[in-house]
This record gives C-alpha cells, structure tokens and sequence, in this order.
C-alpha cells in the first residue's frame, strides 16, 4: 500500500503536462486516483481501504497545491486554494471507493460523480 500512496504524492507532478495538452484536470486526476483506489482493492481489510483512499486524497491534494505554489495569484487566493484542495481530492476518492465497495461495476459512476463534484469545485474556485 505504500507504493500507492508515494504515487499519489508524486502524480499531479507527473499529470501537469498532460493537462497542458489536454486541460481537463476534473477527468484525469479523477482517472488516475481511481486507478491507485483499484490497486487499494487488493486488501481485504475495509479501513486499509477507506485510510488508503483518504491518504490518496490528501496527498494529491497536498502536491496540487504545491504545484499551484509556483503559479501566480495573490496569498489569500493560495490560502484558500489550499484549504479547499485537500478536502476535494479525499472527498472524490472516497466517492470513487463507495461506488467501488457498493459494487464494482458501479465504478464509472463513481468517476463520474467524482469528476463533476471537481469540475464544479474548479470553476467555483476560479471565479475567486
């Protein structure tokens, strides 16, 4: 499990160029923490799971806003940014991981309503 969770940290890094290309954070990252949340399936135990996927979000929220550091904007626009991200990104991943635990097949709409829940937190966060 601690393999996923290193990626976690390290994926927004690795997915701010794909972004430049295709400028859809809501779906990739979305993508990319159900595929860590599917390897977190391996366990059998329930909280490994739920812990796993709330440490997939707050350290991808965590690097995000790392990255969203360098960019430009004044601090309280940063401050607030970082408040928020963290608690998004745990709040789809446990989205993605609900669908999952309720039934598998349940996955895509797990993606989907994760990616909507970020999609709107984007836009509401760039009307700040």
């Amino acid at each position: 499990m601690l393999y996923i969770v290193i990626f976690a940290f390290i994926a927004p890094f690795v997915l701010w160029p794909i972004e430049i290309f295709f400028p859809y954070p809501h779906i990739v990252e979305e993508l990319v923490k159900a595929l860590l949340i599917f390897f977190l399936l391996k366990s059998n135990n329930t909280f490994q799971k739920v812990s796993g996927s709330i440490s997939i979000g707050f350290l991808f929220g965590l690097a995000e806003n790392l990255l969203y550091l360098l960019n430009s904007g004044t601090i309280e626009i940063r401050l607030l940014r970082f408040m928020l991200t963290m608690p998004l990104h745990i709040t789809t991943s446990l989205i993605i991981l609900l669908s999952i635990l309720i039934n598998k097949r349940l996955i895509f709409l797990g993606i989907i309503l994760a990616g909507l829940v970020h999609y709107f937190f984007n836009i509401y966060v760039s009307t700040l």
